[in-house]
């Protein structure tokens, strides 16, 4: 029995050797790292790359990991391991790699002054054992003794053994590879002074770029204001946006920190903005300027309406990234980030395509600043290539492969040929609008002719009218000048007749019916006067005086004569007006030659009513007289020269009204007959314009 134990003894030894070795192949953590060892602050001519004894980790968790959950969690693995950044994308959108190092100073009382360079990234927090001890990267701001925040400042202190954890972030893409190289503050000043003078080349040439943009801006911004030209407008806007864009881009990558001091802007903060971006404002605009200088809404209405779909698309991203960037809360899944500019580059292709196709005249330097845009724009975003075989010439180096520079140096020539585009259509409005003065001094030319004649023409017509007028007038004078003679000569004959009456009273020796003969006659003369000073009387005073007249006449009569006056509903008498004394004739020619030769008298019935819309007068004289007929046989000496005299002078006066005023007053005499055909007597009618 011992024999067997001690047999299998070395057996399960050896189990338990191998499965030990196992467990440490698969936990990487439990690998052995090796400290970097130094005696205080080395004297160094140049820094030290210790990617050695660097182990790092990538954490790709949904919430951020604490250092502490890394040093429980995490698998390490060596730097040579490691992916390089700058040429290929992470899957997640907040790139989040740690790095671990050992560092052993042996010397007993100097504390040793270091510099951990890490490259151009985003935030780099470092870490000594479990303690924060230092923050940098291009969203900070230089601080301590670093001279760039791509520098981590931290010391060593005298014969201690510490483990560092340095935490680098980036967002989307990573500019540059993770760099592990350790310096002193000699160095580190050093290696940035020579780094920093390869980059003469590539400042000089960004700051032409920012130059050019912002000269096309102003000079953009100038046009529009001289023209209000909407295509001046949105270029403006476009190149104001480029600009901003490329300032902004230019300010962080040279660390100038001039729009960071004066937005205050803090990194630190959980909320708030730490940096500004524009990406998706200049595509806004760029869509909208060659939309309008090539006409595409009214050329090719539905491309137009695609454009104007991405622009709402591209105004939503950059609502987007603004809320993004201010609350720090981003998209799991880098799908999105690495895709964003899918819209944009469509819109420019379709943009591309409208302008071959159109017939613009300015096609070909849309043409070529279209392609300047895809090929210098987006072909570097999206191939993302990195070239760092150029050692002998760094500064040339330091161009080519910064994505950026190709960036805007499409926006500067894309801006450029933009510029010769406006700048020809220009050319062309010029000499158009030549052609149209020429035009239209021609066309002022032949229309001032044509006028010239025409008022020479209206000359002479106006002349001819103002001769006619005059005429007119003239002879209008004469007619109211005989129209005041006859209503002159109607007030003396219809006295003559009264006074005949008065004096047939007297020679009876009727004194009573004299005396009221005498106080109706006064009444009427005042009346006759009175309205003989008139050209017109309203129809109630015509009335009235026709009511005295044949109340005197029924009184010379004995009562014979009767009368009755009706007025239609519609007529208000003290409104309407007519010449006066035009009725009295002809009643009185009713009394005298159709009543008087009646044995038993008659009666004369006066009717005024409207026709004709409210626009003509209709008054109807009836008596039931013996007629026209019979009277002409009477021989009565005064009655004919009565009838004669005022019945012409009647007929004289509406031949005037109507020459005065223009109107239509016609007089209609009828005989009426019984059914036997016996006379009835006569009907007057005359019909007065109103």
């Amino acid at each position: 029995m011992y024999s067997l134990v001690k047999d299998t003894f070395p057996f399960f030894r050896f189990l338990r050797i191998f499965l030990l070795l196992f467990y440490l192949s698969l936990c990487p953590v439990a690998r052995a790292q090796t400290p970097f060892i130094i005696h205080g602050t080395p004297d160094w001519s140049e820094g030290k790359d210790i990617s050695a004894n660097v182990f790092f980790y990538e954490d790709k968790a949904r919430t951020e990991l604490t250092l502490k959950q890394v040093q429980r969690q995490a698998t390490l693995r060596p730097y040579a391991e490691k992916r390089n950044e700058r040429t290929t994308h992470s899957d997640v959108t907040v790139i989040r790699t740690w790095l671990t190092f050992t560092i052993e100073n042996t010397h007993p009382t100097d504390s040793a002054k270091m510099v951990f360079l890490m490259g151009a990234h985003a935030k780099g927090f470092l870490y000594q054992d479990e303690k924060l001890v230092f923050e940098g990267g291009l969203r900070f701001t230089p601080k301590g003794y670093v001279p760039h925040v791509n520098f981590l400042d931290f010391s060593v202190p005298p014969q201690s053994t510490h483990r560092y954890w340095l935490q680098v972030v980036d967002y989307e893409v990573s500019p540059m590879p993770i760099l592990a190289q350790l310096h002193t503050r000699h160095t580190a000043i050093r290696f940035f002074a020579i780094n920093e003078g390869h980059y003469k080349l590539l400042l000089l040439l960004m700051g032409i770029l920012v130059g050019c943009l912002l000269f096309m801006t102003l000079y953009s911004l100038y046009h529009f204001w001289l023209t209000r030209d909407q295509i001046f407008g949105y270029y403006t806007l476009y190149a104001a946006s480029a600009m901003a864009v490329a300032w902004l881009g230019a300010e962080g990558r040279f660390q100038l920190f001039y729009l960071t001091s004066l937005f205050k802007f803090d990194s630190s903060a959980e909320k708030g903005f730490d940096v500004i971006s524009f990406n998706f404002v200049v595509p806004v605009f760029y869509i909208l300027f060659v939309s309008k200088i090539a006409e595409i809404p009214k050329s090719f209405p539905r491309i137009w309406l695609v454009l104007k779909v991405f622009v709402v698309i591209l105004i939503c991203q950059q609502l987007l990234s603004m809320y993004q960037t201010y609350t720090r809360e981003y998209f799991y899944s880098n799908v999105y980030y690495l895709n964003k500019n899918t819209v944009a580059l469509a819109g420019t292709c379709l943009l591309l395509y409208a302008a071959i196709r159109s017939k613009s005249v300015i096609k070909a330097y849309l043409i070529a600043g279209i392609l300047c845009f895809i090929l210098l724009v987006f072909a570097p975003l999206y191939l993302n290539f990195f070239t760092p075989t150029l050692s002998r010439r760094p500064d040339i180096e330091a161009v080519v492969n910064l994505t950026m520079f190709w960036v805007f140096l499409g926006l500067a020539l894309e801006s450029m040929f933009f510029a010769f585009a406006l700048g020809y259509r220009n050319r062309l409005v010029e000499v158009e609008k030549n052609q149209m003065q020429v035009r239209y001094a021609e066309q002022l030319e032949r229309q001032l002719e044509f006028r010239t004649k025409e008022v020479k023409a209206q000359s002479k017509i106006l002349e001819e009218q103002h001769i006619r007028q005059l005429e007119s007038n003239f002879e209008q004078k004469i007619a109211e000048t005989e129209m005041t003679a006859l209503r002159a000569q109607m007030n003396p004959h219809f006295i003559f007749n009264c006074l005949n009456s008065i004096k047939l009273y007297t020679l009876e020796n009727d004194a009573l019916t004299a005396s009221e003969y005498l106080t109706k006659f006064s009444r009427l003369i005042r009346l006759v006067l009175e309205n003989s000073r008139s050209e017109k009387v309203t129809l109630e005073n015509e009335l009235n005086t026709l009511e005295l007249y044949i109340e005197m006449e029924a009184m010379r009569f004995k009562n014979k004569v009767k009368y009755h006056i009706t007025i239609d509903e519609m007529i208000d008498p003290q409104y309407i007006e007519i010449p006066p004394l035009l009725l009295q004739p002809y009643v009185e020619n009713a009394i005298w030659h159709g009543l008087m030769h009646k044995e038993e008298g008659g009666t004369v019935t006066i009717a005024a009513e409207i026709q004709h819309n409210a626009s003509l007068l209709r008054v109807i004289i009836t008596d039931d007289g013996v007629g026209r007929a019979a009277s002409n046989e009477f021989k009565s000496k005064s009655a004919t020269k009565n009838k004669s005299f005022g019945l012409k002078m009647t007929s004289e006066r509406i031949e005037l009204i109507n020459q005065l005023y223009k109107a239509k007053t016609q007089v209609k005499i009828e005989d009426l007959v019984n059914e036997d055909g016996s006379a009835a007597g006569t009907r007057v009618t005359v019909k007065i314009p109103i």
